[in-house]
Protein backbone atom coordinates (compact mmCIF):
# COMPACT_ATOMS: atom_id res chain seq x y z
CA UNK A 1 0.00 0.00 0.00
CA UNK A 2 1.36 3.60 -1.06
CA UNK A 3 2.65 5.37 2.02
CA UNK A 4 2.59 8.76 2.91
CA UNK A 5 5.63 10.45 4.72
CA UNK A 6 3.70 13.95 5.38
CA UNK A 7 4.04 17.35 4.92
CA UNK A 8 5.11 19.30 8.10
CA UNK A 9 1.85 20.54 9.62
CA UNK A 10 -0.29 18.11 7.28
CA UNK A 11 0.11 14.88 8.44
CA UNK A 12 -3.84 14.64 9.12
CA UNK A 13 -4.87 15.26 5.57
CA UNK A 14 -4.62 11.38 4.53
CA UNK A 15 -4.89 10.45 0.91
CA UNK A 16 -8.13 10.31 -0.14
CA UNK A 17 -9.39 6.25 -0.74
CA UNK A 18 -9.14 5.19 -4.52
CA UNK A 19 -5.94 8.19 -5.10
CA UNK A 20 -3.29 5.27 -4.82
CA UNK A 21 -5.43 2.36 -5.75
CA UNK A 22 -3.74 -1.50 -6.85
CA UNK A 23 -4.19 -3.09 -9.55
CA UNK A 24 -4.84 -7.01 -9.29
CA UNK A 25 -2.73 -9.82 -11.07
CA UNK A 26 -4.60 -10.27 -14.25
CA UNK A 27 -4.86 -7.05 -14.54
CA UNK A 28 -1.54 -5.93 -14.52
CA UNK A 29 -1.10 -9.04 -17.42
CA UNK A 30 -3.45 -7.33 -19.51
CA UNK A 31 -1.44 -3.95 -19.18
CA UNK A 32 1.63 -5.83 -20.13
CA UNK A 33 0.77 -6.19 -23.75
CA UNK A 34 0.89 -2.18 -24.34
CA UNK A 35 4.33 -1.73 -22.27
CA UNK A 36 7.92 -2.87 -21.90
CA UNK A 37 9.53 -3.82 -18.65
CA UNK A 38 12.23 -2.97 -16.97
CA UNK A 39 14.04 -3.72 -13.61
CA UNK A 40 16.77 -1.38 -11.82
CA UNK A 41 20.12 -2.47 -10.13
CA UNK A 42 20.48 1.20 -8.47
CA UNK A 43 18.10 3.93 -8.21
CA UNK A 44 16.99 5.36 -11.17
CA UNK A 45 14.89 8.38 -12.08
CA UNK A 46 11.52 7.63 -13.89
CA UNK A 47 10.37 11.61 -14.78
CA UNK A 48 11.30 15.03 -13.20
CA UNK A 49 9.15 17.12 -11.40
CA UNK A 50 7.76 19.85 -14.16
CA UNK A 51 8.86 17.28 -17.14
CA UNK A 52 5.99 16.90 -19.84
CA UNK A 53 5.10 14.22 -21.46
CA UNK A 54 5.95 11.57 -18.37
CA UNK A 55 5.02 7.96 -18.99
CA UNK A 56 2.93 6.02 -16.97
CA UNK A 57 4.32 3.36 -14.45
CA UNK A 58 3.07 0.31 -12.85
CA UNK A 59 5.32 -0.86 -10.02
CA UNK A 60 5.82 -5.05 -10.23
CA UNK A 61 8.63 -5.70 -7.59
CA UNK A 62 10.47 -3.24 -5.05
CA UNK A 63 8.92 0.51 -4.96
CA UNK A 64 8.82 4.01 -6.63
CA UNK A 65 9.43 6.95 -4.50
CA UNK A 66 8.05 10.04 -5.29
CA UNK A 67 8.76 13.22 -4.75
CA UNK A 68 8.08 17.16 -5.03
CA UNK A 69 9.76 20.55 -4.42
CA UNK A 70 8.27 23.30 -2.68
CA UNK A 71 10.04 25.70 -5.14
CA UNK A 72 11.68 27.52 -2.24
CA UNK A 73 12.98 24.91 0.28
CA UNK A 74 14.09 21.94 -2.40
CA UNK A 75 13.12 18.35 -3.04
CA UNK A 76 10.78 16.16 -0.43
CA UNK A 77 10.03 12.91 -0.27
CA UNK A 78 5.58 12.53 -0.77
CA UNK A 79 4.87 9.17 -1.74
CA UNK A 80 6.26 5.54 -1.76
CA UNK A 81 4.84 3.27 -4.40
CA UNK A 82 4.38 -0.39 -3.72
CA UNK A 83 3.85 -3.51 -6.34
CA UNK A 84 0.67 -3.00 -8.20
CA UNK A 85 0.26 0.64 -7.41
CA UNK A 86 0.63 3.09 -10.62
CA UNK A 87 2.23 6.88 -10.89
CA UNK A 88 0.75 9.90 -12.95
CA UNK A 89 -1.44 12.48 -12.60
CA UNK A 90 -3.95 14.37 -14.76
CA UNK A 91 -0.82 15.02 -16.91
CA UNK A 92 -1.03 11.69 -18.52
CA UNK A 93 -4.16 13.00 -20.59
CA UNK A 94 -2.55 16.32 -21.55
CA UNK A 95 0.69 18.06 -22.45
CA UNK A 96 1.25 19.37 -19.19
CA UNK A 97 4.09 19.50 -16.26
CA UNK A 98 4.18 17.12 -13.80
CA UNK A 99 3.86 17.89 -10.87
CA UNK A 100 5.89 15.64 -8.51
CA UNK A 101 9.21 13.64 -9.48
CA UNK A 102 9.37 9.46 -9.55
CA UNK A 103 12.39 7.56 -8.64
CA UNK A 104 12.97 3.75 -9.16
CA UNK A 105 14.33 2.16 -6.38
CA UNK A 106 17.29 -0.23 -6.53
CA UNK A 107 15.78 -3.81 -6.82
CA UNK A 108 13.08 -2.80 -8.38
CA UNK A 109 10.55 -3.74 -11.86
CA UNK A 110 8.34 -1.61 -13.56
CA UNK A 111 6.19 -1.86 -16.52
CA UNK A 112 6.83 1.42 -18.75
CA UNK A 113 3.65 2.39 -20.70
CA UNK A 114 4.23 5.23 -23.26
CA UNK A 115 1.97 7.97 -23.63
CA UNK A 116 1.44 6.84 -27.10
CA UNK A 117 -0.06 3.40 -26.39
CA UNK A 118 -1.35 4.85 -22.70
CA UNK A 119 -4.91 5.98 -24.33
CA UNK A 120 -4.90 3.07 -26.44
CA UNK A 121 -4.62 1.06 -23.26
CA UNK A 122 -7.53 2.93 -21.21
CA UNK A 123 -9.73 2.49 -24.24
CA UNK A 124 -9.22 -0.77 -24.71
CA UNK A 125 -9.59 -1.66 -20.78
CA UNK A 126 -12.14 0.16 -19.62
CA UNK A 127 -12.51 -1.37 -16.05
CA UNK A 128 -8.45 -0.47 -15.89
CA UNK A 129 -9.34 2.97 -17.29
CA UNK A 130 -12.20 3.79 -14.56
CA UNK A 131 -10.06 2.87 -11.80
CA UNK A 132 -6.99 4.84 -13.18
CA UNK A 133 -9.10 8.27 -13.96
CA UNK A 134 -10.36 7.77 -10.70
CA UNK A 135 -7.49 8.03 -9.02
CA UNK A 136 -5.56 10.51 -10.76
CA UNK A 137 -8.65 12.50 -10.32
CA UNK A 138 -8.40 12.25 -6.57
CA UNK A 139 -4.58 12.84 -6.88
CA UNK A 140 -5.24 16.29 -7.96
CA UNK A 141 -8.05 16.98 -5.40
CA UNK A 142 -5.43 15.97 -2.76
CA UNK A 143 -2.99 17.55 -4.35
CA UNK A 144 -4.92 20.69 -3.86
CA UNK A 145 -5.50 20.44 -0.18
CA UNK A 146 -1.59 19.89 0.08
CA UNK A 147 -0.55 22.82 -2.06
CA UNK A 148 1.99 19.87 -3.89
CA UNK A 149 3.42 21.07 -6.94
CA UNK A 150 5.70 23.27 -6.18
CA UNK A 151 4.34 26.39 -7.35
CA UNK A 152 4.46 29.19 -4.56
CA UNK A 153 2.13 32.65 -5.16
CA UNK A 154 3.79 35.10 -3.12
CA UNK A 155 0.88 37.45 -1.96
CA UNK A 156 0.12 40.65 -2.40
CA UNK A 157 -3.22 43.00 -2.62
CA UNK A 158 -3.07 42.39 -6.46
CA UNK A 159 -2.97 38.51 -5.87
CA UNK A 160 -6.65 37.74 -6.19
CA UNK A 161 -6.79 37.21 -9.52
CA UNK A 162 -4.10 34.61 -9.85
CA UNK A 163 -5.69 32.62 -6.51
CA UNK A 164 -8.80 32.47 -8.15
CA UNK A 165 -7.43 31.27 -11.64
CA UNK A 166 -4.99 29.20 -10.35
CA UNK A 167 -7.92 27.33 -8.49
CA UNK A 168 -10.43 27.53 -11.45
CA UNK A 169 -8.32 25.36 -13.67
CA UNK A 170 -7.40 22.69 -10.33
CA UNK A 171 -3.56 24.02 -10.09
CA UNK A 172 -2.41 23.40 -6.84
CA UNK A 173 -0.18 26.16 -4.94
CA UNK A 174 0.93 27.57 -1.33
CA UNK A 175 0.77 31.01 -0.83
CA UNK A 176 2.89 32.61 1.10
CA UNK A 177 2.94 36.37 2.70
CA UNK A 178 5.91 38.96 2.00
CA UNK A 179 6.98 37.78 5.49
CA UNK A 180 7.08 34.48 5.24
CA UNK A 181 8.79 34.69 2.34
CA UNK A 182 11.59 36.90 3.55
CA UNK A 183 12.25 34.50 6.29
CA UNK A 184 12.97 31.81 3.41
CA UNK A 185 15.62 34.36 1.86
CA UNK A 186 17.92 31.61 3.23
CA UNK A 187 17.26 28.74 0.66
CA UNK A 188 16.35 31.47 -1.84
CA UNK A 189 18.82 34.07 -4.36
CA UNK A 190 17.52 37.15 -3.30
CA UNK A 191 17.54 38.62 -7.29
CA UNK A 192 15.34 36.06 -7.83
CA UNK A 193 11.84 37.87 -6.44
CA UNK A 194 11.55 41.72 -6.47
CA UNK A 195 9.20 42.46 -3.51
CA UNK A 196 8.33 45.84 -4.92
CA UNK A 197 6.52 43.76 -7.85
CA UNK A 198 4.19 41.54 -6.06
CA UNK A 199 2.50 39.47 -7.06
CA UNK A 200 5.00 36.58 -7.64
CA UNK A 201 4.62 33.13 -9.25
CA UNK A 202 7.20 30.72 -8.20
CA UNK A 203 7.81 27.01 -9.44
CA UNK A 204 11.05 24.52 -9.04
CA UNK A 205 12.06 26.13 -12.51
CA UNK A 206 10.88 29.26 -13.35
CA UNK A 207 9.67 32.70 -11.68
CA UNK A 208 6.94 35.33 -12.82
CA UNK A 209 6.80 38.80 -11.42
CA UNK A 210 2.77 40.07 -11.75
CA UNK A 211 1.71 37.78 -14.72
CA UNK A 212 -0.70 38.46 -16.90
CA UNK A 213 -2.81 34.99 -16.94
CA UNK A 214 -2.04 34.03 -20.24
CA UNK A 215 1.22 34.25 -19.48
CA UNK A 216 1.26 32.04 -16.36
CA UNK A 217 -1.17 29.50 -18.27
CA UNK A 218 1.63 29.35 -20.94
CA UNK A 219 4.03 28.40 -18.26
CA UNK A 220 1.91 25.74 -16.98
CA UNK A 221 1.21 24.42 -20.11
CA UNK A 222 -2.67 24.40 -19.72
CA UNK A 223 -2.77 27.14 -23.08
CA UNK A 224 -2.15 23.87 -25.11
CA UNK A 225 -0.44 23.43 -28.39
CA UNK A 226 -3.47 24.48 -30.78
CA UNK A 227 -0.86 23.16 -33.58
CA UNK A 228 -1.68 25.73 -36.07
CA UNK A 229 -1.75 24.14 -39.87
CA UNK A 230 -3.96 21.65 -38.69
CA UNK A 231 -7.55 21.30 -39.67
CA UNK A 232 -9.97 20.55 -36.65
CA UNK A 233 -13.11 18.22 -37.13
CA UNK A 234 -14.29 19.83 -34.40
CA UNK A 235 -13.20 22.87 -33.19
CA UNK A 236 -15.65 24.17 -29.36
CA UNK A 237 -15.47 27.78 -28.67
CA UNK A 238 -16.46 27.76 -25.03
CA UNK A 239 -15.52 25.16 -22.14
CA UNK A 240 -18.51 25.23 -19.75
CA UNK A 241 -20.96 22.53 -19.98
CA UNK A 242 -22.44 22.65 -23.09
CA UNK A 243 -18.64 22.76 -24.85
CA UNK A 244 -17.33 19.82 -22.84
CA UNK A 245 -20.49 17.87 -23.18
CA UNK A 246 -19.85 18.37 -26.97
CA UNK A 247 -16.09 17.60 -26.85
CA UNK A 248 -16.94 14.60 -24.78
CA UNK A 249 -18.86 12.97 -27.44
CA UNK A 250 -17.05 14.12 -30.27
CA UNK A 251 -13.51 12.98 -29.00
CA UNK A 252 -14.88 9.58 -27.81
CA UNK A 253 -16.55 8.93 -31.37
CA UNK A 254 -13.39 9.64 -32.88
CA UNK A 255 -13.26 13.36 -34.07
CA UNK A 256 -10.14 15.42 -33.54
CA UNK A 257 -11.68 17.97 -30.90
CA UNK A 258 -10.39 21.37 -30.33
CA UNK A 259 -11.68 23.33 -27.15
CA UNK A 260 -10.69 26.68 -26.72
CA UNK A 261 -11.67 29.14 -23.33
CA UNK A 262 -10.49 32.55 -22.49
CA UNK A 263 -10.32 31.30 -18.69
CA UNK A 264 -10.64 27.96 -17.38
CA UNK A 265 -12.98 24.57 -18.22
CA UNK A 266 -16.22 25.22 -16.27
CA UNK A 267 -18.36 28.77 -17.62
CA UNK A 268 -20.62 29.54 -15.77
CA UNK A 269 -21.68 26.70 -14.19
CA UNK A 270 -18.05 26.67 -11.89
CA UNK A 271 -19.69 29.49 -10.17
CA UNK A 272 -22.61 27.30 -8.83
CA UNK A 273 -21.58 26.23 -5.20
CA UNK A 274 -23.76 23.27 -5.18
CA UNK A 275 -26.20 21.90 -7.86
CA UNK A 276 -28.85 19.90 -6.03
CA UNK A 277 -31.31 19.07 -8.72
CA UNK A 278 -28.76 17.58 -11.63
CA UNK A 279 -29.74 13.96 -12.23
CA UNK A 280 -27.18 11.41 -10.81
CA UNK A 281 -26.21 13.64 -8.07
CA UNK A 282 -28.44 12.95 -5.42
CA UNK A 283 -26.13 14.93 -2.70
CA UNK A 284 -25.75 17.50 -4.98
CA UNK A 285 -22.07 18.59 -7.15
CA UNK A 286 -20.49 22.09 -7.20
CA UNK A 287 -20.67 23.22 -10.97
CA UNK A 288 -16.56 23.24 -10.51
CA UNK A 289 -16.10 20.10 -9.91
CA UNK A 290 -19.08 18.99 -12.41
CA UNK A 291 -17.04 20.83 -15.40
CA UNK A 292 -13.90 19.57 -13.75
CA UNK A 293 -14.55 15.53 -14.04
CA UNK A 294 -16.20 16.72 -17.75
CA UNK A 295 -12.73 18.60 -18.65
CA UNK A 296 -10.81 14.79 -17.80
CA UNK A 297 -13.48 12.78 -19.83
CA UNK A 298 -12.92 15.05 -23.06
CA UNK A 299 -9.07 14.32 -22.25
CA UNK A 300 -9.45 10.96 -22.22
CA UNK A 301 -11.02 10.42 -25.09
CA UNK A 302 -8.07 12.81 -26.87
CA UNK A 303 -9.51 16.30 -26.86
CA UNK A 304 -7.21 19.03 -26.79
CA UNK A 305 -8.68 21.90 -24.00
CA UNK A 306 -6.86 24.81 -24.12
CA UNK A 307 -6.63 27.64 -21.81
CA UNK A 308 -6.26 31.53 -21.44
CA UNK A 309 -7.20 31.17 -25.66
CA UNK A 310 -9.41 34.19 -26.47
CA UNK A 311 -11.25 33.94 -30.19
CA UNK A 312 -11.50 37.32 -31.55
CA UNK A 313 -12.78 36.20 -35.01
CA UNK A 314 -14.28 33.78 -37.63
CA UNK A 315 -14.01 33.96 -41.56
CA UNK A 316 -16.97 31.79 -42.13
CA UNK A 317 -16.83 32.55 -46.24
CA UNK A 318 -15.16 29.43 -47.30
CA UNK A 319 -14.36 26.01 -46.04
CA UNK A 320 -12.76 25.23 -43.32
CA UNK A 321 -13.72 27.87 -41.20
CA UNK A 322 -10.80 29.93 -39.88
CA UNK A 323 -11.22 31.24 -36.05
CA UNK A 324 -8.62 33.88 -35.13
CA UNK A 325 -6.80 34.48 -31.69
CA UNK A 326 -5.82 37.01 -29.92
CA UNK A 327 -2.18 36.32 -30.56
CA UNK A 328 -2.71 36.69 -34.10
CA UNK A 329 -3.08 32.31 -34.89
CA UNK A 330 -5.60 30.94 -36.66
CA UNK A 331 -7.06 27.58 -36.41
CA UNK A 332 -9.05 25.82 -39.09
CA UNK A 333 -12.07 23.73 -38.43
CA UNK A 334 -14.41 21.82 -40.80
CA UNK A 335 -17.19 22.28 -37.77
CA UNK A 336 -17.54 24.84 -35.20
CA UNK A 337 -19.62 24.64 -31.87
CA UNK A 338 -20.26 28.24 -30.39
CA UNK A 339 -20.76 27.29 -26.65
CA UNK A 340 -19.53 30.73 -25.46
CA UNK A 341 -22.28 31.04 -22.92
CA UNK A 342 -22.69 34.27 -21.27
CA UNK A 343 -20.82 37.26 -18.93
CA UNK A 344 -21.32 38.58 -15.75
CA UNK A 345 -24.14 41.26 -15.46
CA UNK A 346 -22.87 44.00 -13.17
CA UNK A 347 -24.75 46.74 -11.07
CA UNK A 348 -25.05 50.06 -12.32
CA UNK A 349 -22.90 51.36 -9.57
CA UNK A 350 -20.85 54.12 -9.16
CA UNK A 351 -17.39 52.78 -8.40
CA UNK A 352 -18.25 49.22 -8.69
CA UNK A 353 -14.87 48.61 -10.60
CA UNK A 354 -12.80 49.40 -7.68
CA UNK A 355 -14.53 47.08 -5.58
CA UNK A 356 -14.29 43.78 -7.81
CA UNK A 357 -11.63 40.96 -5.94
CA UNK A 358 -11.75 43.42 -2.84
CA UNK A 359 -14.81 42.30 -1.49
CA UNK A 360 -17.04 42.38 -4.72
CA UNK A 361 -18.10 38.82 -6.38
CA UNK A 362 -19.37 37.23 -8.89
CA UNK A 363 -19.14 33.93 -8.14
CA UNK A 364 -19.44 31.82 -4.24
CA UNK A 365 -17.01 29.01 -5.36
CA UNK A 366 -14.78 27.86 -1.96
CA UNK A 367 -11.99 30.33 -2.12
CA UNK A 368 -14.69 33.10 -2.58
CA UNK A 369 -16.07 31.84 0.57
CA UNK A 370 -13.48 31.24 2.88
CA UNK A 371 -12.63 35.15 3.81
CA UNK A 372 -16.42 35.59 4.72
CA UNK A 373 -16.98 32.51 7.10
CA UNK A 374 -18.28 33.94 10.63
CA UNK A 375 -19.44 37.40 8.96
CA UNK A 376 -22.22 38.74 7.40
CA UNK A 377 -22.62 38.89 3.31
CA UNK A 378 -24.91 40.47 0.59
CA UNK A 379 -25.87 38.52 -2.12
CA UNK A 380 -27.88 40.32 -4.84
CA UNK A 381 -29.77 37.82 -7.33
CA UNK A 382 -33.12 36.08 -7.69
CA UNK A 383 -31.80 33.24 -10.03
CA UNK A 384 -30.30 29.62 -9.27
CA UNK A 385 -27.28 30.55 -8.72
CA UNK A 386 -27.93 33.49 -6.61
CA UNK A 387 -29.66 30.80 -4.43
CA UNK A 388 -26.88 27.99 -4.41
CA UNK A 389 -24.72 30.28 -3.25
CA UNK A 390 -27.46 31.72 -0.61
CA UNK A 391 -27.92 27.98 0.68
CA UNK A 392 -24.06 27.55 0.41
CA UNK A 393 -22.99 30.99 2.73
CA UNK A 394 -25.62 30.31 5.09
CA UNK A 395 -23.68 27.87 7.21
CA UNK A 396 -20.31 29.33 6.63
CA UNK A 397 -21.23 33.04 7.12
CA UNK A 398 -22.74 35.20 10.62
CA UNK A 399 -26.15 35.90 7.94
CA UNK A 400 -26.85 36.17 4.19
CA UNK A 401 -29.06 38.94 3.14
CA UNK A 402 -30.53 38.31 0.01
CA UNK A 403 -32.00 41.46 -2.20
CA UNK A 404 -34.14 40.65 -5.49
CA UNK A 405 -35.59 43.46 -7.66
CA UNK A 406 -39.00 41.57 -7.69
CA UNK A 407 -41.54 40.65 -5.20
CA UNK A 408 -41.07 37.19 -4.97
CA UNK A 409 -38.16 34.66 -5.98
CA UNK A 410 -41.00 32.00 -7.52
CA UNK A 411 -40.62 33.38 -10.76
CA UNK A 412 -36.87 33.28 -11.27
CA UNK A 413 -35.58 30.39 -8.66
CA UNK A 414 -36.44 26.43 -8.26
CA UNK A 415 -39.08 25.66 -6.06
CA UNK A 416 -36.87 23.37 -3.64
CA UNK A 417 -34.49 26.24 -3.31
CA UNK A 418 -37.32 29.44 -2.71
CA UNK A 419 -38.89 26.59 -0.02
CA UNK A 420 -35.20 26.34 1.31
CA UNK A 421 -34.57 30.35 1.61
CA UNK A 422 -37.70 31.16 2.93
CA UNK A 423 -36.97 28.33 5.81
CA UNK A 424 -34.02 29.59 6.96
CA UNK A 425 -33.12 31.39 9.77
CA UNK A 426 -30.04 32.33 8.63
CA UNK A 427 -31.06 34.15 5.28
CA UNK A 428 -33.05 37.27 5.53
CA UNK A 429 -34.68 37.93 2.07
CA UNK A 430 -35.46 41.29 1.20
CA UNK A 431 -37.68 41.92 -1.97
CA UNK A 432 -38.14 44.98 -4.23
CA UNK A 433 -34.72 46.12 -3.19
CA UNK A 434 -31.44 47.28 -5.10
CA UNK A 435 -28.00 48.06 -4.60
CA UNK A 436 -27.11 52.45 -4.82
CA UNK A 437 -24.05 52.59 -3.20
CA UNK A 438 -20.86 50.61 -2.48
CA UNK A 439 -18.46 52.41 0.12
CA UNK A 440 -14.98 51.61 1.53
CA UNK A 441 -11.20 52.64 0.49
CA UNK A 442 -8.86 49.89 -0.47
CA UNK A 443 -11.93 47.02 0.30
CA UNK A 444 -15.61 47.27 0.90
CA UNK A 445 -16.74 48.65 3.88
CA UNK A 446 -20.52 48.64 3.39
CA UNK A 447 -22.95 48.62 0.72
CA UNK A 448 -26.97 50.60 0.96
CA UNK A 449 -29.63 49.29 -0.52
CA UNK A 450 -32.97 50.98 -1.55
CA UNK A 451 -37.00 49.66 -1.64
CA UNK A 452 -38.05 50.10 -4.65
CA UNK A 453 -41.74 50.15 -2.81
CA UNK A 454 -41.05 52.64 -0.26
CA UNK A 455 -37.85 54.20 -1.33
CA UNK A 456 -36.59 53.76 2.23
CA UNK A 457 -32.75 53.02 2.21
CA UNK A 458 -30.38 51.02 4.36
CA UNK A 459 -26.83 51.27 4.99
CA UNK A 460 -25.44 47.82 5.76
CA UNK A 461 -22.06 46.91 7.04
CA UNK A 462 -20.68 43.71 5.26
CA UNK A 463 -16.96 43.37 3.43
CA UNK A 464 -18.73 40.71 1.16
CA UNK A 465 -20.88 41.15 -1.76
CA UNK A 466 -21.80 38.70 -4.37
CA UNK A 467 -23.63 40.00 -7.55
CA UNK A 468 -25.76 37.25 -9.48
CA UNK A 469 -27.88 38.98 -11.68
CA UNK A 470 -27.61 37.36 -14.87
CA UNK A 471 -25.72 37.27 -17.87
CA UNK A 472 -25.75 38.83 -21.76
CA UNK A 473 -24.18 36.28 -24.28
CA UNK A 474 -20.73 36.23 -25.77
CA UNK A 475 -21.00 36.95 -29.36
CA UNK A 476 -19.17 40.30 -30.21
CA UNK A 477 -16.30 38.21 -31.76
CA UNK A 478 -18.36 36.49 -34.45
CA UNK A 479 -18.82 39.64 -36.36
CA UNK A 480 -22.00 38.80 -38.66
CA UNK A 481 -20.84 35.55 -39.15
CA UNK A 482 -24.06 34.17 -37.71
CA UNK A 483 -27.53 35.29 -37.28
CA UNK A 484 -28.36 36.54 -33.71
CA UNK A 485 -31.66 37.39 -32.30
CA UNK A 486 -32.41 41.12 -30.54
CA UNK A 487 -30.60 40.29 -27.66
CA UNK A 488 -27.15 38.85 -28.91
CA UNK A 489 -28.02 35.29 -28.45
CA UNK A 490 -27.43 33.11 -31.70
CA UNK A 491 -30.41 31.45 -33.66
CA UNK A 492 -30.59 27.94 -34.47
CA UNK A 493 -32.59 26.36 -36.85
CA UNK A 494 -35.68 24.17 -36.58
CA UNK A 495 -35.30 20.35 -36.57
CA UNK A 496 -35.22 19.21 -40.40
CA UNK A 497 -33.72 15.73 -41.81
CA UNK A 498 -31.10 17.97 -43.18
CA UNK A 499 -30.46 20.62 -39.90
CA UNK A 500 -30.62 19.69 -36.68
CA UNK A 501 -31.58 22.07 -33.95
CA UNK A 502 -28.71 23.63 -32.97
CA UNK A 503 -27.29 24.51 -36.53
CA UNK A 504 -27.23 27.86 -37.13
CA UNK A 505 -27.74 30.20 -40.31
CA UNK A 506 -24.13 29.01 -41.69
CA UNK A 507 -24.11 25.37 -42.30
CA UNK A 508 -21.28 23.83 -40.42
CA UNK A 509 -21.37 26.12 -37.51
CA UNK A 510 -23.68 25.21 -34.41
CA UNK A 511 -24.89 26.42 -31.12
CA UNK A 512 -25.62 25.17 -27.92
CA UNK A 513 -25.83 25.80 -24.15
CA UNK A 514 -26.49 29.45 -22.51
CA UNK A 515 -25.44 31.26 -25.87
CA UNK A 516 -28.08 30.05 -27.94
CA UNK A 517 -31.60 31.62 -28.28
CA UNK A 518 -34.08 29.85 -26.85
CA UNK A 519 -32.36 27.49 -24.18
CA UNK A 520 -33.68 27.11 -21.39
CA UNK A 521 -29.93 28.10 -19.39
CA UNK A 522 -29.47 25.14 -16.97
CA UNK A 523 -26.57 23.28 -16.61
CA UNK A 524 -28.39 19.89 -17.32
CA UNK A 525 -29.97 21.07 -20.62
CA UNK A 526 -26.86 22.48 -21.68
CA UNK A 527 -25.24 19.09 -21.22
CA UNK A 528 -27.94 17.87 -23.33
CA UNK A 529 -27.69 19.89 -26.02
CA UNK A 530 -23.64 19.21 -26.08
CA UNK A 531 -24.38 15.99 -25.98
CA UNK A 532 -27.10 15.80 -28.82
CA UNK A 533 -25.02 18.38 -31.14
CA UNK A 534 -22.78 15.95 -32.37
CA UNK A 535 -25.10 13.71 -34.29
CA UNK A 536 -25.85 16.74 -36.71
CA UNK A 537 -22.09 17.34 -36.82
CA UNK A 538 -21.59 13.50 -38.16
CA UNK A 539 -24.05 14.67 -40.46
CA UNK A 540 -22.94 17.90 -41.95
CA UNK A 541 -19.53 15.99 -42.15
CA UNK A 542 -20.65 13.05 -44.16
CA UNK A 543 -21.62 16.13 -46.45
CA UNK A 544 -18.16 16.91 -46.66
CA UNK A 545 -17.25 13.37 -47.51
CA UNK A 546 -14.92 13.70 -43.81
Amino acid sequence: MATFEGLEGLQHLAAPPGAYARLQPDQIARAARYGIQRSYLANARLYRQGERGADFYIVLEGTVQTFWSKGITGEEHFITLEAGEFSGELNLLNQRETLIAARAMAGSTVLRITRERLREFLIAEPEISELVIKAIVHRRQWFIQLGVGGLVLVVSQESDRIALFLTANSYPFQSMSTEEFSEAHSVIKPEKVQLDRLPAVMSAKWTLQRPELRELADKLGISEDVREGITWDVLIVGAGPAGLATAVYAASEGLRTLVLDNYAAQGQAGTSSRIENYLGFSSGISGAELAKQAQVQAEKFGATVAICRTVIGIDCSEEPFTVTLADDQTVAARTVVIATGANYRKLNVPGLERFEGAGLRYSATPIDVHPCVGQPIVIVGGGNSAGQAAMFLSTRASHVHMLIRRPQLSNTMSDYLVQRIHASKSITLHTCSEIIALDGTSHLDSVTWQSRATGETRRFETEHLFVMIGADPCTKWQQDCVALDANGFVKTSSSSEDQGPFETSVRGIFAVGDVRSGSVKRVASAVGEGSVVVASIHRYLGTLGA
